[in-house]
């Protein structure tokens, strides 16, 4: 059952010694980053880092600061650093699987353009699975813009303050994913 007090109530009430709010807090967040880390590194690793989000909340509640950002802002901007950590601690990708054997041509030269008919397109659209291959196919940037501002409905103006990058920045790279979305069809 959702809380029906607001981010800010529930926190007052958490620094104020009521410690057993801080559940209302974890009901309420963890679909969302559950979903949003999913989105950046897959399923599997999803419940753990949603975990280590939470601690880190929890360690750092009490210097959150509603008069600097709203709280949903604080928690995502702490979501998408602990996904990028857990990211830059798995061991780089190694692309030389990529190479073909044929030393003169590479990965790239070897696939097919194959071009959808519009209709074809509209069903794959429609395929929650194809929708997420598509994503994992983006840069992290781009899958993190698209996935805070379609699956957690925030504003372009969250996204550059969770991102730490210019809101017309924010909006660049929001146009360049959707085209890139668009080539991959």
């Amino acid at each position: 059952m959702a809380s029906a007090r607001t981010d800010e109530e529930i926190i007052n009430l958490y620094k104020n010694g009521d410690k057993e709010v801080f559940k209302e807090l974890i009901n309420k967040y963890t679909p969302s980053l559950f979903n949003f880390t999913a989105r950046l590194v897959g399923k599997d690793f999803a419940p753990d880092i949603v975990q280590e989000i939470f601690i880190k909340i929890w360690k750092k509640i009490d210097n959150f600061d509603f008069k600097k950002s709203s709280f949903k802002t604080w928690i995502f901007i702490i979501a998408k650093n602990t996904a990028l950590d857990f990211m830059r601690k798995r061991r780089s990708i190694n692309f030389s699987y990529l190479e073909n054997e044929d030393e003169n041509s590479t990965f790239s030269e070897t696939i097919k353009d194959e071009e959808l008919l519009p209709d074809e397109a509209l069903q794959k659209l429609q395929d929650k699975d194809f929708l997420n291959n598509l994503l994992e196919k983006l840069s992290i940037e781009y899958k993190t813009i698209l996935t805070l501002h379609y699956q957690e409905e925030m504003t372009f103006e969250e996204i550059s303050k969770v991102l730490k990058k210019p809101l017309n920045t924010v909006k660049s790279n929001h146009f360049r994913a959707i085209i890139k979305l668009r080539k991959m069809l």
